[in-house]
């Protein structure tokens, strides 16, 4: 269609809509169109090619759905966005459309929906959506169980993009549960040694509460055991109506504002996984004004993030999501009349910049537990907040309060045109023995821009500059230790600045990056440490390739005087070059073949220059195996020359099971040779025994599908095992999850009722999550009247309890599940008395508990008697 016929359209449009008598005309004929019914759908049979007519009655087939009245447990989606899992009620309205959703009062304002707005209030009856809301409508997807409301925006309450109801939280049932990471390895040069380590990370969950602990064992054929080494041990539980986690025992304090140490104590801190994704990291409001009911979209760096209607007037869109660097946002706005308006919203990320309006914190008290540090563990207060005051622009601080020790921080983050920064000063004050008192001050300023359209990321991911009397927390505990044994300050190594620079650009088809870091300390022991490294990646074809140069600088300096200090305060003064190290690396690798567990071939050449020299070669195969990619396996060989000269050879062979992973190596050189193994893996106690499982992440889910030995859950590869229990690990806390179970690799006398589930579980739980499942033998019959003529297709086939256990299909074919081991089916295609047969069969007996692998088949002949008559097929 040409634009000028367009144009024509939309003015004749336009025309009508505006001609009263037109609108006048529309307003008497609607009732008259909405009143004519539509012909109702009905199941054609004779689209099949069976050349038969059927007798069956079929009018169960032309319902809207094929559920019978009840309550059923369905996942719930409202305008495309899942509500969660819900008990709905279907009731029958007519026999045409079958059994249909019914809903009160009360679950609507659980979906929502603004009950105020509705006609009645207090009305407690059931009814379908249509009845409650106009132009609302309701459709049920029977093989996902997924009940599809749609209603008009204008009765839904506003929830941002990604919004869980907290009451769909699942806090998971009762359970014990442990990750475990086990390493050994021997190893054969001059006297050898064998090592091992045997990491633990587990607890209890009951109700709300999660106990933790975290802690290794190490072993050494040299020295023998090495003490326990305890992490953390803490208690721990979700406070919704604060969006907050309580910690009690020994943990970390957030690191984030402050230092991060080891606190034996309780700490209270906002949760930002509480918040749906679209509320999490920064990202700016678009705000603007519409003319008509228009389409707002928003791009950046040329891809699409969001699109939207909106009302007339004034609109804003406070919902977006976090992307990374940022990059300013381009929004279009499109009128119904086809004008379009644009407009930039700058947009630089930058730490500690949050969202208008929102807060995080975070309180601890406690006693500081620190490593290498003798005497009794000093109390310690630390306190964090950040608030966003306005759209771009942030503040934050916090203090620290110990014994002898005290220190406060403030700073702001904002997103300008030039970019993110984020500003702070830090002041703190220690008292030291045999010193007195030791204060500084330390400044830090972070900045990163995204330059729209070139490819480049520009990032002072950090400079930090503090002067010879600042000290964090570690630090002053440290020194306060030193000043306690009469040791000089001196001996103790204190950051005096940090530089850390990255930039990346889009070249051809790859990226170059260039990445830099340069650390000087008071003391002047240490000196300054530089490294430079730049890096180049592209593809060729199947060819990935990189290359990458790296130089190290470590300089000594001498001690400083005072006029020295201040006239070099920034860099300091370099006594002697130091230790020079230059390293470049060019890497290859391309799959040898086309199918996705092909093995790939790499290759790597290495040299090093300056005081260290030498190069290495590298060639190696690796590649996955199985059906579900779960075995990985290696072989590399390489050879060096210079200050190692020599060859080695490697090989590692690994196994993803259902269970824990796997993973067993061998590595062979000049002098020595080692031999490696590994496993971790997870497991949860649970009120149905033990399930063993690959690690746990900060929530899991324990499936239980009775008899479905072998189903897979998702793509995790995780199965279902022979108790009927599976877990799926690494779930999303405080989000909505799918919970899929695929029946391949399962028994054929096991039917699934239904294949996916959804949960919403919080941090640390074990959300339980039943699959019903039918188990009974299956039965392939293929039966005929005792004429020879085909029973009628689409006729039902009942058991002897009148449950109704398979359909007659084409060429007389019917599946039956849960048949005995000898009995009576029954097959009827009408109601009439005389439209049934029955089939009486005997199958040779099977020994208990043995599952079916293929299904039991039966060639037999449906009698129009009840008489008893045993057929064999």
């Amino acid at each position: 269609m040409s634009a000028s016929l367009h144009l024509t359209c939309y003015r004749v449009s336009a025309w009508l809509l505006s001609n009263p008598r037109f609108l006048l005309l529309l307003g008497v004929l609607s009732p008259l169109l909405m009143s004519a019914e539509a012909a109702p759908l009905l199941f054609d049979i004779e689209a099949f090619a069976s050349g038969l007519t059927s007798t069956a009655d079929i009018s169960r087939f032309n319902t809207r759905n094929a559920l019978a009245p009840g309550v059923y447990r369905l996942d719930v989606m409202l305008n495309g966005q899942s509500m969660g899992r819900r008990e709905i009620r279907f009731v029958s309205r007519n026999q045409l459309e079958g059994a249909q959703p019914c809903l009160n009062l009360e679950q609507l304002a659980q979906l929502g929906v603004v009950t105020q707005k509705l006609e009645s209030t207090t009305d407690t009856a059931c009814r379908d959506v249509d009845q409650w809301i106009p132009m609302a409508g309701s459709s049920v997807d029977i093989e996902s169980l997924t009940l599809n409301l749609s209603i008009p925006q204008l009765y839904i309450n506003r929830y941002v993009r990604g919004y869980v109801d907290p009451a769909q939280w699942d806090k998971g049932v009762d359970a014990v549960l442990l990750n475990y990471n086990f390493t050994a390895g021997a190893v054969t040069a001059g006297e050898g040694e064998d090592r091992a380590y045997l990491g633990l990370n587990g607890g209890v969950n009951l109700g709300d509460w999660r106990l933790r602990h975290q802690g290794g064992q190490a072993w050494a054929s040299r020295n023998g055991l090495v003490p326990y080494q305890q992490t953390a041990t803490f208690l721990q539980r979700s406070l919704s109506t604060w969006r907050s986690q309580l910690t009690v025992g020994d943990s970390f304090s957030s690191g984030q504002i402050l230092d991060g140490v080891r606190v034996r104590g309780i700490t209270l801190a906002s949760d930002d996984r509480m918040l749906a994704q679209s509320q999490q990291g920064h990202a700016p409001q678009v705000r603007g004004v519409a003319d008509s009911n228009a389409t707002v979209t928003v791009r950046q760096n040329g891809y699409t993030l969001y699109e939207t209607t909106v009302a007339p007037g004034p609109f804003v869109i406070d919902d977006l999501y976090p992307t990374g660097y940022g990059g300013d946002l381009n929004v279009s706005v499109t009128e119904v009349d086809g004008r379009r308006s644009t407009f930039v919203v700058p947009y630089s990320a930058a730490p500690h910049l949050l969202r208008y309006g929102a807060t995080q914190y975070s309180a601890t008290l406690g006693r500081v537990q620190q490593r290498g540090v003798s005497g009794t563990s000093p109390s310690v207060f630390q306190g964090t907040l950040q608030h966003g005051l306005v759209d771009n622009l942030s503040v934050y601080g916090g203090s620290t309060f110990s014994q002898g020790y005290g220190q406060g921080k403030a700073g702001l983050a904002m997103s300008t045109l030039l970019g993110g920064f984020a500003l702070d000063t830090t002041h703190s004050r220690a008292q030291v023995q045999g010193h007195g008192v030791i204060s500084g001050q330390s400044w830090g300023l972070a900045y990163s821009k995204n330059v729209p359209f070139s490819g480049t990321h520009f990032a002072l991911g950090a400079y930090r500059f503090s002067t010879s009397g600042y000290l964090s927390l570690p630090d002053a505990m440290n020194v306060q230790d030193l000043g306690r044994h009469g040791g000089s300050l001196d001996r103790y190594a204190r950051q005096k600045s940090r530089l850390d620079l990255t930039i990346s650009q889009q070249l051809g088809e790859g990226t170059l990056s260039l990445y830099g870091s340069s650390i000087d300390y008071w003391s002047g022991r240490q000196g300054r440490q530089t490294s430079f490294t730049a890096t180049y990646g592209a593809t060729w074809k199947k060819l990935n390739w990189s290359l990458s140069a790296q130089r190290s600088i470590i300089s000594e300096t001498h001690q400083l005087s005072d006029r020295e200090r201040s006239d070099d305060i920034f860099f300091g003064r370099l006594a002697q070059p130091g230790r020079v190290e230059n390293h470049l690396v060019l890497t290859l690798s391309m799959p040898l073949g086309d199918g996705p567990r092909a093995a790939t071939l790499s290759s790597s050449f290495s040299r090093d220059a300056g005081d260290v020299q030498g190069s290495q070669q590298q060639v190696g195969v690796h590649g996955l195996l199985g059906e579900e990619a779960q075995t990985q396996y290696g072989l590399i060989g390489s050879r060096s020359t210079g200050n190692q000269d020599g060859s080695s050879f490697n090989a590692y062979a690994g196994y993803r099971g259902s269970e824990a992973n796997w993973r067993a190596g061998y590595g062979q050189s000049r002098d020595s040779s080692q031999l490696s193994m590994s496993a971790d893996g997870g497991l949860i106690a649970h009120g149905g025994g033990i399930t063993f499982s690959q690690s746990l992440g900060e929530a899991s889910a324990l499936v239980y599908a009775p008899h479905a030995q072998g189903a897979q859950l998702g793509s995790s590869g995780a199965h279902i095992d022979k108790h009927g229990y599976g877990v799926l690990p690494s779930l999303r806390a405080f989000h909505t999850n799918a919970v899929d179970i695929d029946p391949e690799g399962m028994p054929v006398d096991v039917e699934l009722k239904e294949s996916n589930r959804s949960v919403v579980p919080t941090v640390g739980a074990v959300s339980l999550v039943k699959f019903e499942t039918v188990s009974g033998r299956a039965l392939v019959i293929k039966a005929t009247h005792p004429d020879g003529r085909p029973l009628p297709f689409a006729a039902q086939v009942f058991d002897e309890h009148g449950r109704e256990v398979g359909v007659i299909g084409q060429a007389g074919k019917a599946f039956v599940r849960g048949a005995a081991d000898q009995g009576t089916l029954t097959v009827r295609w009408t109601e009439a008395a005389g439209d049934r047969c029955y089939i009486h069969y005997r199958l040779p007996p099977r020994q208990p508990g043995q599952r079916q692998e293929n299904a039991d088949q039966l060639v037999s002949q449906c009698r129009g008697d009840t008489a008893r008559h045993e057929e064999n097929g």
